[in-house]
């Protein structure tokens, strides 16, 4: 495999790249919602897909950040966002990574990239949350020094799919 490479984007990749690994991430979301039991729309992803470029500015500095995962070839395998929830708190948001690419380090380090972009905002928390059958990244964010909370926090899917609550998993980590 070649080397993969982490870009933090100082503006957002042209619309047809992130759709491409964006629709990839919600496809799974669903799919892993459906094996869950929810009765979820078919044209989900596509919503999914348009909520995240009406609200894309949140993961732009000075607000937030977008990094993703480039093969050699350009192509990218890997993305993940994160967006100020306050003046100390920030959100980590839609970590994903292609099949082909897993097992190289490339979530790693696209948290890690999340993590010195959250430090350079002057932020002093990240917060995540995963649902239950996320098991790759219920793996991956103790290995990161995340702490896996008992109680919820408000965070953006909290707040905006409360029917996900009771199968929802809470990280944070003090910068």
């Amino acid at each position: 495999m070649n080397s993969i490479e982490i870009e933090l984007c100082k503006s957002l990749p042209p619309r047809d790249e992130l759709n491409f690994i964006l629709s990839q991430y919600y496809e799974l979301i669903v799919q892993r919602m459906r094996d869950m039991g929810f009765d979820i729309d078919l044209a989900a992803p596509q919503s999914a897909l348009a909520e995240f470029w009406a609200n894309s500015d949140d993961y732009m500095p000075p607000q937030g950040c977008l990094v993703v995962a480039r093969k050699g070839s350009g192509e990218i395998v890997g993305c993940g966002m994160m967006k100020r929830l306050n003046q100390h708190t920030g959100e980590l948001k839609r970590v994903f990574v292609t099949e082909g690419a897993r097992g190289t380090g490339t979530g790693r380090a696209l948290i890690e990239a999340r993590e010195n972009a959250a430090r350079s905002m002057g932020l002093k928390r990240l917060i995540a949350d995963t649902l239950t059958p996320n098991v790759e990244m219920r793996d991956l964010y103790p290995k990161l020094g995340f702490v896996e909370l008992d109680e919820p926090i408000e965070t953006t899917t909290y707040i905006d799919q409360p029917m996900l609550r009771p199968h929802l998993h809470y990280f944070s980590k003090d910068l």
